[in-house]
């Protein structure tokens, strides 16, 4: 056994490894620290290395050894020291399985090669079993399988002890490593997926980041954006710091989902997080605000912290970031898209005042849906009443198309009229692609020109298209900023529709009209409706000075609510209000919006609602002169948003003569900057009050108010259940509702599915119909808008911040999107644009146009007005 002749070349390589190996280890024990040195030659592998390499070394003086096996075992601890060696300080999860593995399979490589040698060698001193290599590896492998069939096996004391040993070895050695990688595979299920290199080179992928990633906001975003068939072949790398828990699961497991979705636990503030996602490789990364929290301020820190380190790392990655707070764009404004719940909440608040029913019409123009909520729900209400339901807002979209080429050359709203009657869309904006600046700009007018560099905005229920309007004629037209005066026979036609008693109020965008507002302009505009019209929209806005069109209401109305007021207001109205853009503030401030403000600020004790001041008497709810006029909104505290709505409600759209009294009813003081900004604006007032207590509602007019306006509060996410943050802001509304059941009330929730609760009946009829089919839509369709149906919802009168979470997801297809709800909300304005208006629908109206497309037809024609949408009273 000790002496075997070996061939010179065998021998020559067993030397030059011991000595390599020898020589590494000395080396090491040499350039240790001192006082280190010692516990480096007692460590078990440099007293291993003696082992294996000094005998081997003895052969150079005469002595054959032929232990080559024993070199696996000195070759193996040099891999596995290579290998802890090339590690990196920060690696993956799954780099650090792969090595892992990597080890296991060596050890075992080495443990059953070694095995194999020695055991084939020591049966060399057996007189009657001597094993080739493969009666070796064949005896090895039964051995350690335990199957055992005893056909071979080692017939002398060395080699049975060789064997106890190395199975001792192995039994310790490989659970072990299977105990390590187990841990690493737990862990490694918990941070969530990898996105390789070459998957992110084959396929294209966006990033979704965000401090905590619920279940409906996740399939809120995958219904949304994978609704367009553009982005089907897109990944989308779920990026957060929490633990997937089980509904999470089950969602990554739907075979819908599972091979386009992956989720990472980890944080987009750490470099070795945003390499795992291949970020730099991304389309966009998303980085949203969770609901749930009741800092939102923190909130909109982290978000911004994360927008800042994924801008440092991937310089050129498209962000689309959503805020709370208004006063935080100004740290983001390198983003490619920004929405802001303050701003768009409060405007559509506002707008709701207004026109009723906005916000339900914006949610569904910013929600995709493939047409089987109202399917189903037809199914439904024909079973229940025997009749169609008339819902038919499924695919409600916003798009470009190049079918609207036959109008190059025509007047926009003739195009609008004409491509409704043939291809049944509402034709809405226009982009201006020939100035310096594309502008997006809402119903341009009857004056406006169609060029074919232009892009066409329109809303239908048809399949969507995105391409430019194709160039047919050589010659452009010259645009035209100025629009004309429609003439006698479009009066004629518009006085025939607002005749009678109304029906219905119908939603027009109108067109743009040159104005010439001014300081000293005592013009009022006659379409504008009074202020006393119990209506459930306060004004109609035609956006016109004087034009000779009667809308709605004449002047005698207007005149005689202001001479009940009084003189003093009178005076106030007419020489202390012009026109102009809203203040800016060092956080906030309007693109090109014109509005009533004041011409010298008024005094901070002007502004406080309900407390007596020389200069202003009247500002009290048990002033006789207000009746049904008062906008009460209520909210926790002061916050930059409330100029989001005040601006829509002071628009130069509105005549100055028909401007609601605000009441802020706000439960904290308000600070200075704040008062300074709302002393700018015109009947606009404050006092802390909360709308549990029934005395501050009566104190700000609660009974003579034509909206209440509650606004959900921060603060009531702090404890409980995530869908319980309503349960204060529900109640309280509900309480009004029973005292006060004539008071118009818009409420915002924080979850949208809270909004069954709202004006709760236990024993209506209709509301546990409309259950059913909404526990329908959720069981039988992958609709995000289960409670469309629900009549708090289609009136307009509640309304949920979370909708608006699918306007920055569609906005990755339609990038014009946040600027054409900016534009229609009023939140921005753009030259030539038109805007947001409603008229009445009277009853003499339905003889001349018996269907909404003759309605249509009429207005395009008649007064250069597109109709939107209607509200059903």
């Amino acid at each position: 056994m000790l002496w075997v002749q070996r061939p010179m070349g065998i021998w020559i390589i067993q030397i030059l490894l011991s000595v390599i190996t020898l020589l590494k280890a000395s080396v090491m024990v040499y350039i240790s620290a001192k006082g280190h040195r010692r516990e480096q030659m007692l460590s078990t592998h440099f007293i291993l290395e003696l082992v294996c390499t000094v005998p081997v070394l003895a052969t150079v003086i005469g002595i054959k050894n032929s232990e080559f096996t024993i070199k696996v075992l000195v070759l193996y601890f040099c891999f596995q020291n290579d290998l802890h060696l090339t590690r990196q300080r920060f690696q993956t999860m799954s780099v650090t399985l792969s090595q892992q593995i990597l080890l296991l399979i060596a050890s075992v490589f080495c443990l059953v090669f070694t095995t194999i040698c020695g055991i084939q060698h020591i049966q060399r001193g057996s007189r009657d079993t001597q094993l080739t290599m493969f009666e070796s590896f064949y005896f090895v492998i039964v051995t350690f399988s335990t199957v055992g069939y005893g056909d071979i096996s080692p017939d002398i004391w060395f080699g049975q002890m060789f064997m106890i040993v190395m199975i001792c070895v192995a039994l310790v050695f490989v659970p072990r490593q299977l105990e390590i990688i187990a841990s690493t595979w737990i862990e490694r299920s918990k941070a969530g997926g990898e996105y390789s290199k070459n998957s992110a080179a084959r396929n294209k992928h966006v990033v979704v980041c965000s401090t905590e990633l619920s279940t409906d906001a996740v399939m809120d975003f995958l219904s949304e954006f994978y609704a367009h068939p553009k982005l089907e072949d897109h990944m989308v790398i779920l990026l957060s710091s929490c633990e997937l828990n089980n509904s999470m699961h089950f969602i990554l497991k739907d075979p819908k989902w599972t091979h386009r979705v992956i989720y990472m636990r980890g944080s987009s503030l750490k470099d070795l997080d945003l390499r795992r996602c291949r970020i730099n490789d991304a389309d966009a990364c998303f980085i949203l605000a969770p609901h749930s929290v009741a800092d939102k301020a923190s909130a909109d820190q982290h978000t911004i912290l994360r927008s800042w380190a994924v801008k440092d790392f991937a310089p050129n990655c498209k962000q689309y970031i959503q805020l709370f707070k208004a006063q935080n764009k100004m740290h983001v404004k390198f983003a490619e898209h920004i929405v802001c719940e303050d701003e768009f909440k409060f405007a559509l608040l506002a707008n709701n005042c207004l026109y009723p029913g906005l916000s339900t019409l914006v949610s569904l123009l910013v929600h995709t849906s493939d047409g089987q909520e109202a399917e189903l729900a037809n199914e439904q209400w024909q079973q229940l009443y025997g009749r169609h339901s008339g819902n038919e807002i499924y695919h409600i979209q916003l798009a470009k198309s190049s079918f609207f080429s036959r109008y190059e050359g025509k007047k926009f709203t003739e195009a609008s009229a004409d491509a409704h009657q043939r291809f049944g869309v509402a034709l809405l904006a226009i982009l201006d692609t020939q100035t310096s600046e594309p502008r997006l700009q809402l119903n341009p007018g009857p004056t406006y020109t169609m060029k074919p560099t232009d892009y066409c905005f329109y809303m239908s229920v048809t399949k969507e298209e995105y391409s430019q309007i194709k160039q047919i004629a050589l010659v452009l037209q010259k645009y035209q900023n100025e629009s004309e005066d429609e003439g006698d026979e479009g009066e004629s036609v518009f006085d025939t529709i607002t005749s009678m008693v109304g029906q219905e109020i119908t939603k027009v965008l109108h067109g743009s009209k040159k104005t010439d507002d001014n300081d000293n302009d005592t013009t009022y505009r006659d379409d504008t409706p009074s202020p006393t019209e119990n209506l459930p929209s306060n004004s109609g806005i035609m956006g016109r000075e004087a034009d000779g069109l009667s809308h709605r209401n004449g002047t005698g109305n207007i005149l005689q609510f202001y001479n009940d007021m009084g003189q003093e207001i009178i005076w106030f109205i007419f020489f202390r209000i012009m026109t102009g853009p809203p203040p800016i503030t060092m956080y906030l401030g309007s693109h090109r919006t014109n509005c009533h403000i004041m011409k010298i600020p008024r005094s901070f004790c002007c502004l406080e609602w309900g407390k007596h001041c020389e200069h202003c008497k009247y500002k009290n709810a048990n002033d006789e002169r207000w009746n049904r006029q008062l906008i009460i909104l209520s909210v926790e505290y002061a916050t930059y948003g409330i100029y989001n709505f005040i601006v829509p409600l002071r628009s130069n759209f509105i005549s100055k003569y028909c401007l609601s009294p605000i009441i802020l009813l706000i439960e904290e003081q308000p600070d200075k900057l704040f008062l300074e900004t709302i002393s700018q604006f015109p009947l606009v007032y404050w006092m802390k009050g909360k709308i549990s207590s029934v005395d501050d509602l009566l104190k700000a007019g609660i009974n003579k108010a034509s909206h209440l306006v509650v606004v959900n509060k921060d603060k009531a996410h702090k404890q409980g259940e995530e869908t319980l943050a309503d349960s204060e802001t529900i109640v309280a509304v509900q309480t009004i509702f029973r005292l006060f059941p004539n008071a118009n009330i818009i409420t915002e929730l924080s979850q949208a599915s809270n909004l069954r609760f709202m004006q709760f009946q236990a024993s209506d009829e209709y509301s546990q119909k409309i259950s059913q089919l909404e526990q329908k839509l959720k069981t039988e369709t992958p609709s995000n808008l289960s409670y469309m149906f629900r009549l708090p919802f289609a009136a307009g009168q509640v309304f949920s911040a979370s909708m608006l979470d699918t306007l920055l997801y569609q906005t990755f297809v339609k990038g014009y999107l946040i600027t054409f709800v900016r534009l229609l909300l009023g939140i921005d304005a753009e030259q030539n644009s038109g805007h947001l208006s409603s008229i009445r629908v009277k009853r003499a109206t339905l003889n001349l146009y018996p269907t909404y497309g003759d309605l249509y037809q009429g207005l395009c024609t008649a007064t250069g007005e597109v109709p939107i949408a209607i509200y059903r009273t």
